[in-house]
């Protein structure tokens, strides 16, 4: 299994120097830089509805909400720390309240005043995606700079990625990305594969081999010259399995139709996808180590939507528009904020039914939002003038996390161990203790995680 490899959801972590703050809503615009990134320099960033600060400023819109000099975001380390300036609505970062200074780093939501950041790195060179294509975030500029290099070669994809995560979409766009655009893209779901029939329906049957089945082309036939997906490639059988791995023999694609004494060529390029862990898969025996392997020659691992907190909004005004809705998107920052914090355990298809009962007449409201989208959202803070409050209680989360989840929570947290327990519901010593265990301390996690980093080979658990 060397040719796979864990692929993380979060981009390689930048220097402070290439941080930004994305504008991602803001309930007067007021000619701000809505969906630009606003570089973080050595100096900082101030905010405010009439900033008067030396340095770097950002104008909010006065809507009564803002005060004159609100918050300071500065560099610190690898992430941001964001400092409120005394402000008369608070400032706050994933919902909770920030009392004096807090970090902030990619990913997370920056409420001040009436207007929503997230934090994400400084533009590269991707190339723009097609329309349609949601790719603000890092680390979807990322998985498309991938896409980009996979699309002109003709080797086997393995896309990873949670359910309703849009991997149809990533298929299809690999397809028509490609030179084989505008021949067959046969997709199908291996689970909806008839039990039994499942080398039938895949390679095409010989004509009175099976007394109950006609004559037929498989799946695989049926792409010839294009592409064939197959989504849920852990419902397929074991021995659908070995011949899905004989079609694609590098050296000699071909295979036999059930009943078939004749070869026939394989001529489609094969893209797989599932939600499950192959690696869990692979040790168990319910997917062939050879078949992983080979299908995984290019591999994609899509986000989840939590986290691309940059691309829900578009995502959501884009699902609007299809269901037809009246409005296209959100009014109140409360809203806006929801939408941003809440888990999506079902990633885009949540998205989209959501937005499904927007258009027939619901009210998009904060609590229509965390019912729908998870009983686990995070709550979100008011801009109500109100002393800080407690913090909300923490989502819960898998609990240990492995050692790359763990490095993965440390970073988005500044490396602050009390910061990071609190996210996730946790004492701070039971968090400590975790990373002394797995790392040896916290310093030995860092140049864990620079590692990562460098080589993309995620830790080993």
């Amino acid at each position: 299994m060397d040719t796979l490899t864990r692929t993380p959801y979060r981009p390689p972590a930048a220097s402070s120097s290439a941080l930004a703050l994305r504008l991602v809503f803001a309930e007067r615009a007021d000619g701000l830089p809505l969906d630009r990134l606003v570089p973080i320099g050595p100096a900082g960033l101030t905010l405010g509805r009439a900033p008067e600060a030396a340095g770097a400023t950002l104008p909010l819109p006065g809507d009564g909400w803002a005060s004159r000099t609100h918050a300071r975001v500065s560099p610190r380390g690898e992430a941001l720390l964001v400092e409120d300036l005394g402000s008369r609505n608070g400032t706050s970062v994933d919902g909770r309240r920030v009392a004096g200074s807090a970090p902030l780093a990619p990913g997370q939501v920056l409420q001040v005043g009436s207007a929503l950041f997230v934090c994400d790195t400084l533009d590269d060179d991707t190339p723009p995606p097609p329309a349609g294509f949601a790719a603000r975030d890092a680390p979807m500029r990322a998985l498309w700079q991938r896409m980009v290099r996979l699309a002109d070669s003709d080797v086997s994809v393995l896309i990873l990625g949670e359910l309703g995560g849009g991997k149809t979409h990533i298929a299809r766009l690999l397809h028509d990305l490609g030179p084989r655009a505008g021949r067959p893209f046969v997709a199908h779901n291996a689970s909806a594969l008839p039990r039994n029939l499942e080398e039938a329906t895949l390679f095409g049957v010989v004509g009175g081999f099976i007394p109950t089945v006609k004559a037929q082309d498989g799946l695989i036939a049926r792409a010839a010259d294009g592409t064939f997906f197959l989504d849920e490639l852990a419902e397929l059988p074991e021995p659908a399995q070995a011949k899905l791995l004989d079609a694609f023999d590098p050296r000699e694609p071909s295979y036999l139709a059930v009943g078939g004494s004749r070869r026939l060529p394989t001529r489609c390029r094969l893209i797989t996808a599932t939600n499950r862990d192959v690696f869990v898969l692979a040790r168990t025996g319910a997917l062939r180590h050879d078949l992983l392997s080979r299908l995984a020659v290019g591999q994609i691992t899509v986000p989840p939507l939590r986290a691309r907190r940059s691309d829900i909004l578009p995502l959501f005004q884009a699902a609007l528009a299809r269901a037809g809705a009246p409005t296209l998107g959100p009014a109140r920052m409360e809203e806006a904020q929801a939408l941003l914090l809440a888990r999506w355990t079902e990633n885009v298809r949540g998205l989209e039914t959501l937005a499904q009962r927007v258009a027939l007449g619901e009210p998009l409201t904060v609590g229509l939002i965390q019912s729908h989208a998870d009983r686990g959202a995070t709550p979100v803070a008011s801009p109500t003038p109100a002393p800080p409050a407690a913090a909300p209680a923490a989502p819960e989360a898998p609990w240990p996390p492995n050692r790359a989840e763990l490095l993965t929570l440390l970073a988005q947290h500044a490396w602050e161990i009390k910061a990071a327990a609190e996210a996730i519901g946790r004492r701070r010593e039971t968090l400590s203790r975790l990373v002394t265990t797995l790392f040896g301390g916290r310093d030995a996690a860092q140049e864990a995680w620079r590692a990562w980093q460098r080589t993309g080979h995620p830790p080993e658990d």
